[in-house]
């Protein structure tokens, strides 16, 4: 190869990783960005519902006529504040400053599998045309422990089945449960809650992340209900829960 060609190239190839990695810094800066914007959040959000539950714990037990009762059961709701402050503040800080930068939405990785034909998928369901546009929901393959500071993969494998075998939209539905002190709260989901996308016939993965907050308590339960729909049918809905410990 000729000296200005391959001077050529290399312009080429270095202009293309310049690209790269100007796209790969910038992802970086965003996400830097959410991470600082989600911690101031989360601080306020956890200061509040402990000063919440402190105020409630002392209140009723005030109204007792005993002092030292009510300063027990305001530690007590301090901590209860605390406790569920931290479970559930991550997340409604996330959803806050997605909506602060609506750039900062992520979206789900969504591909079709290649190891199963779309006449494969049919026979394995025993699909006929007259039935129309038809969702299955087939798994969630999901850890069931994590520690804080995780980030939970969540895999969900769908099959999807039209007449002719074409593309048809999906509704994606993603809802999120914090299970602390025996109580469960829905709260934001860290990605798109709702999300159509056009997906090919035929069996399809799509890949989730949870990230767990670094301040999570032992004992946590975070339950992931996921549902899709097609074809103006009933969604198919399937849920799943990890643990923190």
């Amino acid at each position: 190869m000729s000296a200005p060609r391959f001077a050529k190239q290399a312009a080429i190839v270095a202009l293309a990783f310049s690209a790269y990695a100007g796209q790969a810094m910038a992802q970086e800066s965003a996400y830097a960005d959410l991470d600082a914007c989600t911690r101031n959040e989360q601080i306020k959000l956890t200061a509040k519902g402990a000063i919440t539950g402190a105020l409630a714990g002392f209140g009723g037990a005030y109204l007792t006529g005993n002092k030292d009762k009510a300063k027990k059961a305001a530690l007590a709701g301090l901590a209860g504040g605390g406790v569920i402050g931290f479970a559930t503040a991550y997340y409604t800080a996330i959803d806050t400053c997605k909506k602060l930068n609506p750039n900062w939405v992520t979206e789900s990785n969504l591909v079709r599998d290649p190891s199963k034909s779309y006449a494969d998928v049919k026979k394995e369901h025993h699909y006929a045309g007259k039935e129309g546009v038809v969702l299955h929901l087939r798994d969630i393959a999901m850890q069931d422990q994590a520690r804080p500071g995780d980030k939970v993969a969540i895999d969900t494998v769908y099959d999807v089945l039209t007449p002719d075998g074409a593309q048809t939209p999906v509704v994606f539905s993603r809802k999120l449960f914090v299970v602390a002190d025996g109580t469960e709260k829905l709260v934001p989901f860290p990605m798109a809650e709702t999300a159509t996308r056009t997906v090919e016939a035929g069996r399809s993965k799509e890949s989730l992340v949870l990230p767990i907050s670094g301040e999570t308590q032992a004992g946590t339960v975070y339950r992931i209900e996921l549902s899709a729909a097609a074809g103006n049918k009933a969604p198919v809905v399937m849920s799943k829960s990890v643990t923190v410990i």
